[in-house]
């Protein structure tokens, strides 16, 4: 991007306010969804923003080795609360790497016997080796914001939450902070730009939260509500139940019937035809087929039925050690069962506009199977 030297005043002002006026909005915002390590990141940029133009060149570069630092640490700790032991050692960590940066900008002069540590330091933080020079930034500044990103990236790719890209958007941002430091335009462009992303991504993580369900990975019952008021006029909806899932949980326990509630929703997020799986509630599932006929759909609920019918789920026996042998040995007490389903399935009619109608007829198909029998699919 190509800077101007100048702005007009009302943009220049908005330059001078945006970042500290985002990052306490940011801040605020997180207090109130009651997340807690984004509001140090946005202590972050704000103390960037307001110490930006009085670094010395040795503060500038400790700045950016420490914040990539904090920055990754604080996107991969455990949320806790701000006034719990963990708030407070985060928020000691950030004035102890504040006090540091400030204690570097003393002469060396002043500092007595500490005089050639503080020369010493000055020199390691500003160091490039000879065939780095082509690189921006220091070398230990450049490779913090490595060694941050790579973590961020891998996390992203691992979890792909939006909390995630926020983090490495924001220090993305940061580095072109960092590159443009000093720079009127930029280096306030950049910070608000990394209080945006966090922001951003605050929203489109509260959002997930509260359309996904936590367990089982899959949309939950807010999302199908908010889903089935964009069908058009043809579609077909499936109310799915886990066999005697209460003795089932009974018998092996919550953390077995967890395992179980996983293995369904994960076969039947994988059925075919353009099918949308959600977790309606407890052991219960609905899946939709927007623009499909009972007919069209039904052949993909046969398939999803025994496709979880066929999985053999093992049952850990009590005997199994806490760590795994030398040789392989079999428990004895390990017991594999098989789950299965029931559904009901109804579709859109001229006498049954209204989704919830529809829904109710699915729910009536589905009470019909576990008469039948269970572990069958039938259809209103």
């Amino acid at each position: 991007m190509a800077y101007p030297q100048s702005y007009p005043a009302p943009i220049d002002l908005l330059l001078a306010i945006a970042p500290t006026t985002l990052s306490i909005l940011g801040a605020g915002l997180c207090l109130w969804f009651r997340k807690i390590n984004p509001v140090f990141c946005f202590a972050i940029a704000v103390g960037l923003s307001y110490f930006s133009g009085e670094m010395s060149e040795t503060q500038y570069s400790a700045a950016f080795i420490l914040i990539p630092l904090m920055w990754v640490g604080l996107a991969i700790s455990e949320e806790r609360g701000l006034l719990t032991p963990s708030g407070f050692t985060k928020g000691l960590s950030l004035f102890a790497a504040a006090g540091m940066i400030a204690t570097l900008g003393y002469p060396a002069n002043d500092l007595g016997i500490f005089s050639n540590l503080w020369i010493d330091l000055n020199y390691a933080m500003q160091w490039r080796p000879t065939w780095g020079l082509w690189m921006p930034l220091p070398a230990l500044a450049f490779g913090a914001f490595s060694f941050a990103a790579l973590v961020l990236t891998v996390r992203l790719i691992i979890y792909q939450r939006p909390m995630d890209a926020g983090y490495l958007g924001g220090l993305i941002a940061l580095l072109g902070a960092a590159l443009r430091f000093g720079d009127f335009p930029a280096t306030p462009i950049f910070i608000t730009l990394a209080s945006l992303l966090l922001i951003l991504s605050l929203f489109q993580e509260s959002h997930r939260m509260a359309f996904l369900d936590e367990l089982t990975r899959i949309p939950a019952r807010r999302a199908l509500l908010a889903d089935m008021k964009k069908l058009g006029r043809r579609y077909t909806l499936a109310m799915v139940d886990i066999d005697f899932f209460k003795k089932f949980n009974d018998t092996y326990g919550h953390d077995v019937g967890d395992q179980v509630l996983r293995m369904v929703s994960s076969r039947l997020n994988q059925t075919g035809g353009g099918c949308r799986a959600y977790r309606y509630g407890g052991e219960e599932f609905t899946l939709l087929f927007p623009g499909k006929t009972v007919d069209e759909a039904f052949d993909y609920l046969e398939e999803v039925r025994e496709r979880i019918q066929g999985t053999v789920f093992v049952i850990r026996g009590s005997d199994r050690p806490a760590k795994k042998p030398s040789k392989s040995k079999k428990s004895s007490s390990n017991k594999k069962v098989k789950v299965t389903v029931s559904i009901g399935v109804s579709e859109r009619t001229e006498k049954h506009e209204d989704p919830m109608d529809v829904m109710k007829k699915a729910d009536r198909a589905l009470y019909k199977a576990k008469d039948k029998g269970r572990n069958c699919v039938i259809d209103m």
